[in-house]
């Protein structure tokens, strides 16, 4: 009864998955047809070609990312369960989320770069950003890693990431309180997470 049950809902949650993918591509700011749709994806002609960019160069990309950075986000999260034995677990547990964020929030706010840049590997650009977020991940992590070879137990562990990732927002707090409005409006659209960019 119970394989019955999960069976259910993996199929509950697959074409829920299908059913907001192709709401993604239906919606938005220009509301295409199904038909167009379908259409365009199987390679068909006669649509509008502000219709086939939108959807091929724009929706599908973003979509497909999205779906790509969620399974990524939840085997992550199911390996440091795993490994820790523990359905608590996670990046945001050990402080690697904060980590990032305070990277991120290095770069924007202390050094001035923002998400909306056009350069490539400037300091206002993508790449600083997303340096800055693996940079401060990064060093987190090894913070832990350090830790784990001083303390053996999984539980002091978790409590010592969370008390590192309270530290790291404190450091964006302060951060914060320090920047400009127009850096503090870049970092905060960061946090919430937008996939515009993804072409």
């Amino acid at each position: 009864m119970k394989r019955g049950k999960y069976t259910i809902l993996v199929l509950v949650i697959t074409v829920s998955i299908i059913v907001f993918l192709l709401l993604n591509l239906l919606l938005g700011s220009v509301a295409i047809p199904f038909a167009s749709v379908w259409n365009i994806l199987t390679g068909g002609e006669g649509d509008p070609v502000a219709w086939q960019n939108i959807i091929l160069k724009s929706r599908l990309p973003q979509a497909l990312t999205a779906l790509v950075a969620g399974a990524g986000l939840s085997i992550s999260g199911l390996q440091m369960q795993t490994i820790f034995r523990n359905p608590l677990a996670g990046p945001s547990v050990l402080g690697i989320s904060s980590g990032a964020s305070l990277g991120v929030a290095l770069v924007m706010l202390m050094l001035g770069g923002t998400v909306g840049g056009t350069g490539g590997f400037m300091l206002s650009g993508y790449m600083a950003v997303v340096s800055g977020a693996f940079v401060g991940a990064t060093a987190v992590l090894c913070i832990i890693i350090f830790f784990s070879t001083l303390v053996r137990s999984n539980v002091m562990l978790l409590i010592i990431g969370i008390m590192v990732g309270y530290l790291a927002s404190s450091m964006i707090s302060l951060l914060n309180f320090f920047a400009t409005s127009d850096g503090v409006y870049s970092y905060m659209l960061w946090g919430m997470g937008d996939f515009s960019g993804v072409s």
